[in-house]
């Protein structure tokens, strides 16, 4: 019996099988291993950080083992003094805010039934405020203690990254050979370089929120401007909840003195948070990494919504990585067919 004009038949050969069925396999992998691949990820921005003073130590004569330690050193340094800097003061006025709490508790109730404006409690308001803190900060020290174990990977991982770099982009490029893997070479180099300018221009973003957090508390007669700026600054590292948790030691310190300085200080990190997002971020990032304003704020948002904090941290480096690889690519695509056109 003949078959029908209008039947259509499907092949699928044995290589079309095996080749979904990799590709199932390796997504399935890909997914299991997720946690290694953005922890090697991380390590690749420590090294972009770090690559350039290490190869000028380097350059200078100093043996390179010893230069990635004086690096580390350096980095422990800082972040030592900034906490030294930083931790006595903020523990002094929050002894003296907790110690003048029901005062000002008391002054803030008589500041909204003075001006009838209806409103709960303060006391009661701060106390679930505390709690909610207190409960927050237990379950982040937590987090923290049970990944000491990654975090200390991670360093040893961009130690080595930065010790071995020549040898890993051999590495990395060996698969393939002659154009390819020069190609690939000077893709995970660009990719290096394109992470580096991200992190400055991250650097720069930390400088201005802190000079214009020490600026604004200094102009409204704040006690320790200097440790509350250093604060701002380094939390501006951390999207979205960064620039928000930065302004609660400064509120702190205000309300031991009033509550007009509290919301003073509430009102100047609001001011500082709204030009930092809308003004900031998307003029520094498109200056260092080449991507318009549109697009960083659209990563930034995109990154947080689908991986919180650390989403919008990696949104802009990945959107970097991405550029850098399929404008490679798309290049050699190009110049392929303009010599296929001149022949």
């Amino acid at each position: 019996m003949a078959e029908p004009k209008n039947t259509v038949r499907i092949e699928i050969s044995s290589k079309t099988v095996i080749f979904i069925i990799g590709v199932i396999a390796g997504t399935w992998f890909l997914i299991q291993i997720k946690e290694i691949i953005i922890l090697t990820f991380i390590a690749v921005i420590i090294l972009s950080a770090l690559l350039k003073p290490v190869e000028w130590l380097t350059a200078k004569g100093i043996p390179r083992v010893l230069s990635v330690i004086l690096m580390y050193l350096g980095l422990i340094i800082v972040i030592s003094l900034a906490i030294a800097v930083i931790i006595p003061p903020l523990i002094t006025q929050t002894t003296d805010f907790v110690s003048r709490f029901p005062q000002i508790s008391t002054s803030i109730n008589d500041f909204f039934l003075f001006h009838k404006i209806p409103m709960e409690d303060i006391s009661s308001i701060i106390a679930r405020q505390l709690q909610s803190i207190v409960g927050n900060v237990i379950s982040i020290s937590t987090t923290i203690f049970s990944s000491i174990f990654l975090i200390l990977t991670l360093f040893v991982l961009s130690f080595y990254f930065l010790l071995e770099w020549k040898m890993l982009v051999k590495f990395i490029s060996s698969p393939f050979s002659g154009k390819q893997e020069k190609k690939i070479a000077a893709i995970v180099t660009k990719v290096e370089l394109g992470l580096g300018k991200w992190i400055r221009g991250q650097l720069t973003l930390s400088l201005v929120v802190g000079i214009m957090s020490f600026v604004g508390l200094s102009i409204l007669g704040f006690p320790y401007a200097i440790p509350l700026a250093i604060i701002a600054a380094i939390l501006e590292i951390i999207p979205i909840v960064g620039p928000i948790v930065s302004a609660v030691p400064a509120i702190l310190v205000g309300l031991t003195f009033s509550p007009i300085m509290g919301l003073a200080a509430a009102a100047l990190y609001l001011i500082i948070q709204q030009a930092e997002n809308n003004l900031i971020v998307p003029f520094v990032m498109s200056k260092v990494v080449g991507l318009k304003a549109p697009i960083i704020i659209i990563a930034l948002l995109i990154g947080s919504k689908l991986a919180g904090i650390g989403g919008a941290f990696l949104a802009i480096p990945l959107i970097v990585v991405g550029r850098i690889i399929i404008t490679e690519i798309f290049m050699e695509d190009q110049k392929l067919e303009e010599e296929l056109i001149e022949q």
